[in-house]
């Protein structure tokens, strides 16, 4: 048997040796903590030969299968994303099940997507369109938070959470500096994302005010 506690060798051994452009967990562990194996997709750069991509995963993978099975599945970031734009049923299941371990200049990224999403939020704004602008505020505030964590070596999980990536960050001993209203007020806005949850909302409907503090407070975090 293999578990969530086994990955992170696993993962770093492949990222020293092969430097893939992403690593993702599927299958039983990523589902349920553990399983049988370690399913493991290995994404290369499209200028690495596969055939060598692959035997230089096998390579650095055998001292693993002493204690437990791996099988991973090793493709070039190209041929991913044909698969992708084709609706490849597998990699649905990998993106929305499955655990992402490892992305080259992942953090950088979510800090990139973070001010695009600010600057959503507030064009919205000015348009009128509250609800999109809180949204695109509230997923800015995320993305930076969660690009913090990930500098600071935590794992990524699916968590919309503001209190929840607060508590985490303590964890690593990361303050963010958010008075406790404006994370009640930021939680409750992603309480909204969908039309069955807009009833949800505790205070109704966004209005002008809401999308203009929330994205005040995304300015607050997002620099």
């Amino acid at each position: 048997m293999v578990s969530s506690t086994d990955i992170k060798p696993v993962a770093e051994a492949l990222i020293k040796a092969v430097r893939p452009v992403s690593i993702y967990l599927f299958g039983s562990v990523a589902r349920t903590g553990q399983g049988n194996d370690l399913d493991l997709l290995v994404i290369h750069r499209d200028d690495q030969d596969n055939a060598d991509a692959l035997r230089n995963v096998n390579r650095t993978l055998q001292p693993f299968y002493k204690s437990f099975d791996v099988d991973p599945f090793v493709i070039p970031a190209g041929k991913v994303r044909r698969f992708a734009e084709a609706g490849s049923p597998f990699l649905r299941s990998v993106m929305k099940e499955g655990r992402l371990l490892y992305m080259t200049g992942i953090v950088d990224e979510w800090r990139k997507q973070a001010v695009e999403e600010l600057s959503a939020a507030q064009y919205l704004a000015t348009g009128g369109f509250f609800r999109g602008s809180c949204y695109h505020a509230q997923q800015a505030i995320e993305k930076r938070i969660k690009s913090e964590l990930l500098n600071a070596g935590w794992e990524l999980e699916k968590t919309h959470s503001l209190r929840r990536l607060i508590a985490l960050g303590e964890k690593f001993g990361l303050i963010f500096d958010i008075p406790e209203t404006d994370v009640e007020f930021i939680d409750n806005m992603c309480r909204g994302r969908s039309p069955a949850e807009a009833g949800l909302l505790p205070l109704g409907e966004p209005n002008a005010e809401d999308a203009g503090r929330a994205c005040a407070i995304g300015a607050s975090l997002v620099k």
